[in-house]
């Protein structure tokens, strides 16, 4: 979503969903409380049924609007095992993430078109 400076979104959500917000870029403020959050950060959000983000009135050149990332869904109360950028349900489903990184099976960024 893109916020203009000292305007506010007030976006409906189902208050069973998790929800966060990324900023892309500029600076405001996220949620009732009104916390302030600027590019790059990230912000969770607890229970309730709507998602609000005001765009501070002065922006930086670089970045003229607020500019944020809304993500959610239910939650899926399942245990979290984590180790670098892996992210998984166990730790053996972490060693195994690993070995496949080890060994290659995760394919390349940029992906290597060469040949297919």
């Amino acid at each position: 979503m893109t916020v203009s400076p000292g305007a506010r979104l007030v976006l409906p959500w189902p208050r069973d969903f998790n929800a966060l917000i990324y900023v892309l870029s500029g600076s405001g403020t996220v949620g009732e409380e009104r916390r302030p959050i600027e590019s790059g950060q990230l912000a969770a959000l607890g229970a309730g049924d709507v998602i609000t983000a005001t765009a501070s009135t002065h922006q930086e050149s670089r970045h003229p609007n607020l500019d944020v990332l809304i993500l959610g869904g239910q939650p899926i109360r399942e245990p979290v095992a984590h180790y670098g950028p892996f992210v998984m349900n166990t730790h053996a489903e972490i060693a195994q993430a690993l070995a496949d990184y080890q060994a290659g099976k995760m394919g390349a960024v940029p992906a290597n078109h060469i040949g297919n």
